[in-house]
């Protein structure tokens, strides 16, 4: 069972008038990303780690890196072209 350890945030974007949005917490948890199961199985678990404001079906999962949003139907080893240099920038 591969996986992928990284630190995780979220944009709170419930208010449309406040143009100033900033990843939140300011100090971001570890989270572990099973590489094969699908991102949409795990993100409640993300969701939960966070608190965050956002109904679950409102959340996506989006690469710090390169800004490319993550395709939650697959597997993190099935968009492992995404993910190229990821590891590299988290060190």
């Amino acid at each position: 069972m591969a996986t992928l350890a990284c630190r995780v945030q979220f944009l709170d974007d419930t208010d449309p008038f406040n143009s100033t949005n900033f990843p939140e917490p300011s100090r971001p948890p570890l989270f572990t990303f099973r590489e094969d199961l699908a991102l949409g199985t795990q993100l409640a678990g993300v969701h939960r780690l966070l608190r965050a404001p956002h109904k679950l079906d409102d959340c996506t999962l989006q690469l710090s890196h390169n800004g490319a949003y993550l395709d939650l139907e697959a597997t993190l080893a099935e968009q492992r072209d995404e993910l190229e240099g990821f590891q590299d920038d988290a060190g």
